[in-house]
């Protein structure tokens, strides 16, 4: 079950799914329906891929594709691309806003033998914005635009005649021509940073990179994370241009107003830390940061890692699972043999779902039991290797869905905050002593499902067969959820379960557009990207499915350990499903109970 799925992601698939209970066929056929995960950080080459221009093809079809991604690229030439394919009347009328519309193509693009016109209909990812923004798109149904493409009397070619009044470009198009780029805004405790992704022109020569992506920082977050994390103080601005690295050092001049007062070593380092997160690249080791008239500072080496959550995340993470109303581990390191964490004997009983976490040498437990006919939430903290007393929260009525840990902390005594949804509404709850549930405003209702990134700031939410993503804003153990943002699934026509597979990347399962039955797929946070992890699970309705997301250092986007529950069946998510079992106990159970299944799979988080 160790196997790797890194490489399967790149390329189209042909998995042939376990037969069994759930309905899975003997073999299906996968097809790749977007581009896969990629590693996000920037190697520091000019890799500008090939511009297909006006005369490139003669073909109706393939000259509208090509026209989809003259938009796409440098914003400051975006206007002249396009024109080139239009018609000199059309591109003297030609007038759209400056953002540009991302679309997904439903269907080829219509072309009629005999007719001018070429209908598009395509739904609308998002809004690509001037700071590499994209605002993704509440409406997912499919709209129309029409594009006339004729010759033109004594010209080459093919040209646009007349086109829709805004700068389209296609999703593939925003894979060719931008590299995806995380930027780092801190949490407003200070403790750990939270990433922002952006979408920056790979025609955008590599030694002006680092100033726009400083400028962008400057800006401040994405509209969506809005007051869930710091801004740069007003006034910074960069005295000067930040220059090529050189001999592998990277040198940036910031105002003033930057860090005040400019003795403060705390914000300086939060600062340099930043920087250092959103700009890392193969280019340069060594930052050389001066701030108004003090003195310049080298900082050299990876100790910046430790303030980003996400770096601690494990390559092989501890793994447990519900069985027979206990929480259990499961087989295979690590830790294999040691006792579940926090839980007492007496606490580990009628448990149907379980959160486990860790900060540092603290742990975090989260229990989901049955108790006089009733169900309800417990949770404790405690210190690595310490059995604790969980405190009991009582629960409202209606379905109470898969606890999680959103924020915890190595410091002993301070406290952790989870989240859990019953009856379609989200609550958090505390480790604080005395605490009760607390419904989250801000969240709505008809939601079956909450993930939180590593950052325990970002949340994904399945809220009525609908994917959306929010930000959690806190003051003190209160929680208020943002306004969330709706994520076009295209592949999906409804989603029943997420996770999160790294710090921008989701692992989302549903019900498949094309056809009645069930898949899991990797796509990004605003859905602009999607490639197929399982492409055919059968027909039965994805319960509860969890990912343990791999570290921002390690290369890739996509995690190696996922697993689900479809039919009260738990599988692993390998190049196929495969069952979990009794025999993947960590602690062999002799004399099973019959009909007795392992359920709620799920990772120290």
């Amino acid at each position: 079950m160790t196997r790797r799925l890194r490489t399967l992601l790149a390329a189209p698939l042909v998995a042939v799914l376990l037969a069994g209970g759930c309905g899975i066929p003997d073999s299906t056929e996968v097809q790749r329906v977007g581009p896969g995960p990629s590693t996000g950080v920037s190697t520091g080459e000019d890799v500008t891929p090939t511009r297909h221009d006006r005369l490139a093809s003669s073909d109706r079809d393939t000259f509208v594709r090509n026209y989809l991604e003259a938009a796409a690229g440098d914003p400051n030439t975006a206007m002249e691309r396009v024109k080139q394919f239009l018609s000199p009347t059309a591109a003297s009328s030609f007038d759209p806003a400056a953002e540009v519309r991302v679309v997904h193509l439903v269907d080829t693009p219509l072309v009629n033998p005999g007719s001018v016109d070429v209908l598009l209909r395509a739904q609308t990812v998002g809004v690509l914005n001037h700071n590499g923004i994209l605002d993704p798109s509440a409406d997912d149904s499919p709209q129309e635009y029409t594009l006339t493409v004729s010759s033109s009397p004594g010209q080459t070619g093919l040209f646009v005649t007349k086109a829709p009044p805004v700068l389209l470009i296609s999703d593939d198009a925003l894979d060719r021509f931008y590299e995806r780029r995380k930027l780092y805004f801190w949490n407003h405790e200070y403790t750990g940073l939270v990433p922002d992704e952006r979408y920056l022109p790979r025609d955008l020569p590599s030694e002006q990179q680092p100033n726009e992506i400083i400028k962008w920082l400057m800006a401040g977050p994405s509209p969506w994370l809005g007051n869930a994390v710091e801004t740069l103080p007003e006034g910074t601005a960069l005295d000067g241009n930040v220059p090529a690295p050189s001999g592998e050092k990277l040198q940036i001049n910031l105002s003033g107003q930057a860090v005040r007062p400019p003795d403060d070593q705390t914000k300086l380092d939060r600062l340099r830390r930043q920087l250092m997160w959103s700009l890392r690249s193969g280019q340069w080791n060594t930052l050389e940061l001066k701030v108004g008239n003090q003195n310049s500072i080298e900082y050299t080496g990876t100790d910046y890692y430790t303030s980003n959550p996400a770096y601690a995340l494990e390559t092989t993470p501890e793994r447990f699972l519900v069985y027979n109303g206990q929480v259990r581990r499961m087989s295979g390191p690590p830790y294999a043999s040691d006792p579940v964490p926090l839980l007492r004997p007496e606490d580990n009983r009628f448990v149907r779902a379980a959160a486990l976490a860790g900060s540092g040498s603290r742990r975090f437990a989260a229990l989901v039991v049955t108790s006089g006919g009733r169900e309800e939430l417990r949770v404790g903290a405690g210190a690595a290797g310490e059995r604790v007393a969980l405190a009991k929260i009582s629960l409202p009525k209606g379905a109470t869905g898969q606890p999680v840990w959103a924020i915890t902390s190595a410091e002993p005594g301070a406290p952790a905050i989870g989240l859990v949804t019953v009856g379609g509404r989200l609550y958090s709850f505390t480790t604080t002593e005395g605490s009760s549930l607390t419904k989250v405003d801000g969240a709505g209702d008809g939601i079956t499902a909450v993930a939180v990134a590593p950052d325990g700031r970002r949340v994904a939410l399945v809220s009525r067969g609908r994917l959306s993503v929010a930000a959690l804003s806190t003051s003190g153990a209160s929680v208020r959820m943002l306004p969330a943002e709706q994520i076009l699934t295209a592949p999906l026509k409804q989603v029943s379960a997420v996770d999160w597979s790294s710090e921008t990347w989701l692992t989302v399962a549903g019900a498949r557009a094309d056809k009645s039955r069930v898949a899991i797929f990797e796509m990004t946070i605003d859905g602009s990207f999607v490639s197929e992890r399982l492409a055919d699970i059968g027909t039965e309705t994805v319960s509860y499915l969890t990912a343990y997301p791999v570290s921002p250092i390690s290369g890739t986007e996509s995690s190696d350990t996922i697993a689900y529950v479809a039919n009260g069946d738990a599988f692993d998510v390998l190049s196929d499903p495969v069952r979990i079992t009794v025999a993947d106990l960590a602690v062999a159970v002799p004399n099973p109970p019959s009909g007795v299944k392992p359920t709620s799979p799920s990772f120290l988080r």
